[in-house]
């Protein structure tokens, strides 16, 4: 996907309804008509929201040609989703035309606003019963609620002020933006899923419904692609890490060059199909039949691109992975819990085979190791180095995705990520606390939900906008 995509602002419709039978009301009034009013609620509104939104804002609409036309407007713009008030009590057969007549899928937030005092003093002046018309949104807002639920429509609903909630819309809008760019990504799978564990494994074609387009691609691809890149690049990347990291004495210099190869191969893949998302099975042994290694290293490259790159080739921890990445624009780590240490109610988790550990806050968490697991087969490259990563002290959002009973299921969690030395060769990995609960009732909850053993784990606490975005793709979702 083009960057200027994933880089651009979230895209909001507004629908704004004023009443048709007010509009030529309180002419040569202090304030002006009720029209002029309604409007510079408009220009205000839509000022609050301009520095972090696309806005689409076709005007107060009056009649429903003017419905018609902003239907139109948003589906040739492609809003990300539709902010809809009523500026004051208006006709609700305009709404409900809009209900029946507009994209279903499109996100609503419907927004009753609210505001800090009584712009009016008495209904006996006439500018004063003029402002008591146009302040009555409230009213509208209860009339035009019922018909948002008997259309079996479903709406973000937002009350309070400007002030109070322009944030809560902007993130919502973000969030409907991360909707709209999974539903046109590109994920690849190399090549098949490991037979060995099949409860792990999203039908593709739930995958298909959800919105991104899945790709099968090869071992012979990435060997292809591999080869490809000027010995001068591979060294090149190699001087960057060995000047950032320290590098085991262990490591053999041709096994050191062929894990970067073949990990630059990774991104040469992902350029090549134009991925959001590749997710590699490192523990098939025909990967080490025909390359002789699994790719060690995570090219900073693909975050560059807002991508992600995942083991094992599980397609739901993945998105998982790529929707935190989106959510973040930090640090994602692909993880599965390990063991239980309930005195100290804590659980060890972490992962082999590339992962991310590009930004700041590893900087003093890598070493280049010998990956230990293979060392001692026969494969050509046995035991080729890869970044040893103790992930990040710190607050997490934890999340696992995976085809539930009849549909997919989102589990999101708050963990904190524990310093401490490196203690797992050949994976990279922590040791997490759940937050709200003991690490013990943490994984009977989890067992109960009936996930698989992967998840994805990133700085900061996203569980809200997670929830919404289940909300929009239509899974389950769960809070443990």
């Amino acid at each position: 996907m083009r960057m200027n995509i994933k880089l651009r602002k979230p895209k909001i419709g507004f629908l704004l309804f004023g009443s048709e039978r007010f509009k030529e009301l309180g002419v040569g009034t202090a304030s002006g008509t009720y029209n002029e009013r309604v409007q510079r609620e408009s220009v205000r509104i839509t000022n609050k929201f301009v520095q972090d939104l696309d806005v689409i804002n076709p005007g107060v609409l009056y009649d429903i040609t003017e419905v018609r036309k902003a239907i139109q407007v948003y589906e040739s713009e492609q809003v990300d989703c539709i902010l809809v008030m009523f500026l004051s009590w208006a006709e609700d057969n305009l709404w409900i035309r809009f209900l029946r007549d507009s994209n279903i899928d499109t996100p609503l937030i419907y927004y009753c606003l609210t505001k800090d005092h009584i712009p009016f003093q008495s209904c006996d002046d006439e500018n004063d019963f003029i402002e008591f018309l146009s302040s009555g949104g409230l009213v509208g807002m209860l009339v035009g609620s019922g018909s948002i639920v008997r259309h079996k429509r479903w709406a973000k609903v937002v009350v309070g002020t400007l002030d109070e909630k322009s944030d809560v819309i902007v993130e919502y809008a973000k969030t409907c933006m991360i909707h709209s760019i999974v539903k046109q990504s590109k994920v690849g799978v190399m090549p098949a899923y490991n037979e060995i564990m099949w409860s792990t494994y999203v039908d593709p074609y739930e995958y298909f419904k959800i919105g991104p387009s899945v790709h099968f691609i090869s071992y012979d691809e990435l060997d292809q692609c591999s080869n490809s890149i000027p010995d001068g690049t591979v060294l090149e990347y190699k001087e960057q890490l060995i000047a950032k990291y320290p590098v085991a004495s262990s490591v053999e210099d041709e096994k050191f060059i062929a894990s970067l190869r073949y990990s630059l191969g990774l991104v040469e893949v992902v350029r090549k199909y134009d991925l959001d998302i590749l997710t590699i099975n490192d523990v098939d042994m025909r990967l080490f039949e025909k390359i002789g290694l699994r790719p060690g290293f995570y090219p900073n490259e693909i975050n560059q691109r807002l991508a992600v790159l995942c083991p094992e080739a599980d397609l739901g921890a993945a998105l998982a992975t790529f929707i935190l990445k989106m959510l973040s624009r930090n640090q994602v780590n692909f993880i599965e819990p390990f063991y239980v240490d309930a005195s100290r109610q804590i659980f060890s988790g972490g992962h082999a085979g590339p992962n991310d550990y590009n930004y700041e806050q590893s900087q003093e968490l890598v070493e280049i190791s010998v990956d230990s697991r293979f060392a001692k087969t026969s494969y050509k490259y046995a035991g080729a180095p890869f970044a040893w990563l103790r992930i990040p002290p710190g607050i997490m959002t934890m999340v696992h995705i995976s085809q539930g009973d009849g549909g997919v299921k989102l589990i999101a969690s708050l963990v904190e990520s524990i310093e401490g030395p490196h203690f797992i060769n050949s994976y990279a990995h922590s040791e997490f606390k759940p937050l709200n609960n003991s690490v013990n009732e943490f994984f009977q909850t989890l067992l109960t939900h009936g996930t698989t053993q992967h998840f994805a784990v990133t700085p900061g606490n996203y569980v809200s906008q997670l929830e919404d975005l289940a909300h929009l793709f239509e899974f389950d979702f769960y809070q443990v």
